[in-house]
This record gives C-alpha cells, sequence and structure tokens, in this order.
C-alpha cells in the first residue's frame, strides 16, 4: 500500500489471543469492547500477555490467504491493564465476596449417571468419551450437545446445566477445547457462573488448557485445567479400585507361586530323606508278614469252618435217628393220652381211659380194657 496513513498507523486496544511462533514472529488480536483486529509483529515479543492494553504502531495490509485485514506491528506502547481483562477481575473479585467461590462439593465415590454439557462435533469429547472407555464400570453418559462459543452459546450452556437438574444426574462435566480468550469467554459470563453456582448437582469443568480459567471454572464445585483431567477426576476412584483389585491378584498369584515352590522344596528334601531311610525294606517285610498272617488265618479259618460243617452233620444224623415220625414210618406207634403226654409207664393208664394212637398215616382212639405186664 502507498498511503501515507494506512502505513503509519497507531491503534489502541486490548490484547488478546497472544502467541510466538516457531519463527520467532508475534501473533496477537488487538480488541476493544466490540471488534478486533489480527496483529503480527516480526520480532518476539515476550513482554505482553493478553489483557494488556497497548497501542500498536504499524501498517495496515491484507492476508491474502484469509483474504482478512492484518496489522503489521513495528512497534508496542503500554498503556496499563486492558478494559476487558479488568471488568473480569472486578467482576471476579465481586463473586468472590459473595461466597461463590467457597461452596466446594465432593464428588460422588462411585458415580453412574453422567451429563457432559459441551459440543458433540468438538474434540474435546472424544478425548473424555475414550477416558471414560477405560474403567469397566456400568456408567450412564448423557451428551447434552451445545454451542460452546459465539453468541447463543450462553443460552445453550444455561439450558444444559438446567436439563440435568431437571433428571437423574450425578455428576455435570461442562467442557471445551482449547480456544481464543474470545472463543472462551462465554465461560466469563455471569449468568452462565450463576447457573453453575445455583445447580443443585456437583459441577465440574474441563475448559481450555491448563492456563485458561474461567468464572465458570472459579464457581464449579471441582475444576480442572483440562476436558481429559476433568473426565479423569471424574472416575478416579474406579480406577483405583481397579488399580487395587490388580495389585491384589498380583498379590495373590505371588504368594501362590512361592507357597507351591516352598512345599516343592519341602517334598524334594523329604523325598531324599526318605530314600536315605530306606523305609521300602521295611514296607516290604511287612508286607509280606502281613500275607503269611493272612494265609494263617485264612487256613485256621477254612480247618475250623470243615470241623464245624463234620460235627454238624453228626448232629444232623443223630436228630434224624431221634426223628419220631421215621419211627412211625417204621411201622411204630406212639400212645398219648388225652393230655397229650406219651405214655411210657402202665401207671399213667387206667381201665376204659381214652388213648391216642398215631401211626405214620392215620391215628386212632381206644379205650383201655385190660392192663398187663409184659
Amino acid at each position: 500500500m502507498s498511503n501515507s496513513i494506512l502505513n503509519n498507523l497507531r491503534v489502541e486496544g486490548e490484547i488478546t489471543n497472544i502467541r510466538i511462533s516457531k519463527t520467532g514472529y508475534t501473533y496477537f488480536s488487538l480488541c476493544d469492547e466490540i471488534s478486533c483486529i489480527s496483529c503480527v509483529a516480526f520480532f518476539a515479543d515476550t513482554i505482553s500477555k493478553n489483557g494488556d492494553k497497548i497501542i500498536a504502531e504499524g501498517e495496515l495490509s491484507v492476508y491474502e490467504a484469509k483474504g482478512t485485514y492484518q496489522l503489521i506491528v513495528r512497534d508496542i506502547e503500554r498503556a496499563g491493564l486492558g478494559k476487558i481483562l479488568l471488568d473480569l477481575e472486578l467482576l471476579k473479585e465481586k463473586l468472590k465476596e459473595q461466597g461463590l467461590f467457597d461452596r466446594k462439593r465432593e464428588l460422588p465415590e462411585f458415580p453412574q449417571r453422567i451429563g457432559i454439557i459441551t459440543s458433540k462435533t468438538g474434540a474435546a469429547i472424544k478425548d473424555i468419551l475414550k477416558t471414560f472407555e477405560n474403567v469397566k464400570a456400568n456408567i450412564d453418559i448423557t451428551i447434552y450437545n451445545t454451542l460452546v462459543q459465539g453468541e447463543k452459546s450462553k443460552k445453550s450452556i444455561i439450558e444444559g446445566l438446567k436439563y440435568f437438574n431437571s433428571v437423574e444426574t450425578d455428576v455435570i462435566l461442562i467442557s471445551r477445547g482449547g480456544g481464543s480468550f474470545e472463543d472462551l469467554n462465554v465461560f466469563n459470563d455471569m449468568d452462565v457462573a450463576m447457573e453453575v453456582y445455583k445447580s443443585n448437582i456437583v459441577v465440574v469443568t474441563g475448559i481450555g488448557h491448563e492456563t485458561d480459567r474461567t468464572l465458570t471454572d472459579y464457581v464449579a464445585d471441582v475444576y480442572c485445567h483440562t476436558p481429559t483431567a476433568a473426565a479423569e477426576r471424574i472416575i478416579r476412584n474406579y480406577k483405583d479400585i481397579e488399580e487395587k483389585l490388580d495389585n491384589l491378584v498380583f498379590t495373590l498369584k505371588s504368594e501362590t507361586n512361592n507357597t507351591i515352590s516352598l512345599k516343592k522344596a519341602e517334598l524334594i528334601s523329604n523325598k531324599y530323606l526318605l530314600r536315605s531311610s530306606l523305609p521300602l525294606e521295611d514296607i516290604y517285610k511287612t508286607k509280606n508278614q502281613l500275607d503269611t498272617y493272612k494265609n494263617l488265618i485264612k487256613n485256621k479259618t477254612t480247618s475250623q469252618i470243615n470241623e464245624y460243617y463234620f460235627n454238624l452233620k453228626i448232629m444232623l444224623e443223630k436228630l434224624n435217628t431221634f426223628d419220631y415220625k421215621k419211627q412211625l414210618e417204621k411201622g411204630f406207634a406212639l400212645v398219648s393220652d388225652n393230655s397229650g403226654n406219651i405214655i411210657k409207664h402202665k401207671e399213667q393208664v387206667e381201665l376204659k381211659d381214652i388213648l391216642h394212637i398215631r401211626f405214620a398215616d392215620f391215628k386212632i382212639e381206644a379205650e383201655t380194657r385190660d392192663i398187663k405186664e409184659v
């Protein structure tokens, strides 16, 4: 450009989004309450930081890759703390005095229902879900898809907080990836911070990078510097249990293996002791003695059984000899009185007594008519 005015500009504003590239150039935005302009200084500005109010001297140029204007900065003049950051600091002090930063509720030990307020298309949700998947727990995760920057993001985030407070939820996680100061500024909004404070559910934040901290972070019950760190904090107890179980399993396996090794060594030692004392000879000797006693007992028992059997046969023959039925079969008769007494002597009989005479196949009754001795 050849315009002398545009080549010698002095622009006053507040630094945001400052960074130094690998080539040593400094890139930042210069903002007031309503607008911003991109700036580049072809030197490393290690003094300036976000929120500084400066007067940048330089020339206006066009960044052809994006078709936007940018200010090529030749010199930087300090003008004090920027109004945007100053207002933010004043608001932070006000909320702090009201005690909004003091309430820090404990996270549930093992949360089952986790509500996430973030953009489903953002980079943060992928890291969060990957972290949750690393634990073996039955966790119910609900994602409330919100805008996380821009004019409509405030309403979207507040609606997400109200939604999770109206359903069964154990923890609310508000998250988004890193970005510029302007990108994250919705989380410095007073209404968003107050809605976080009013939440009946514990709120965890994981917004931006480690260097970013917003009003929402201060008001939340638990602040983490990144989305992944926030997810890790929520499931910390689950991972602790897994580590304890792994340690217990390792200890159990180690002690079991040590015990088995010790017993194995004892068995080997006892085996050598047994061999050295030659107990097998005693065992074989005792076995032979047992076999001898066994045969003696068997023979003695067989002999006695045979003897008892022979004696029983003799007794049976004697019993057969005294069996009256066999005598009757030979023609003998058995005589008894009315009372069943066998008649052996004449004194047992009187005249006219009725006698019962039994033969092998029949019996008769007879009257005594005469009694004679023979």
